[in-house]
């Protein structure tokens, strides 16, 4: 009889000890899962940012020299800053769509058409 109460003994504080550790991973995943999606989603964010900003810097530098190039028809030159920029931001791991990286380039020809006097 001793026996079996030493082996029950052993056995609950096994299982205790088990379920104990199982609860406590459990309880550190449910509070640390937000926390790291919302570090993982700021991130995200910030990359999206900085190649919106590398975009529009990449398409006011092409268009200009992309403007001088009168053999090219207006479409081709819009293909070309298009395909300029998005090899720039995949060379330095980011990535846009094509439209938005093609709004980025109509901006920027906007910006380079119109007349310094205008703000």
């Amino acid at each position: 009889m001793l026996n079996q109460l030493t082996h029950w003994l052993q056995s609950a504080d096994t299982t205790g000890l088990l379920t104990f550790l199982a609860t406590l991973l459990l309880t550190g995943y449910r509070l640390l899962h937000p926390l790291i999606q919302a570090k993982l989603q700021t991130i995200h964010n910030t990359q999206k940012l900085q190649a919106l900003k590398l975009a529009d810097e990449l398409a006011g530098v092409i268009i200009p020299e992309l403007a001088k190039l009168t053999e090219l028809e207006p479409q081709q030159r819009k293909a070309e800053a298009i395909q300029f920029i998005n090899q720039h931001l995949k060379t330095l791991g980011l990535s846009l769509t094509d439209e938005t990286i093609a709004a980025k380039v109509e901006q920027a020809y906007y910006n380079y058409r119109r007349p310094p006097n205008q703000s």
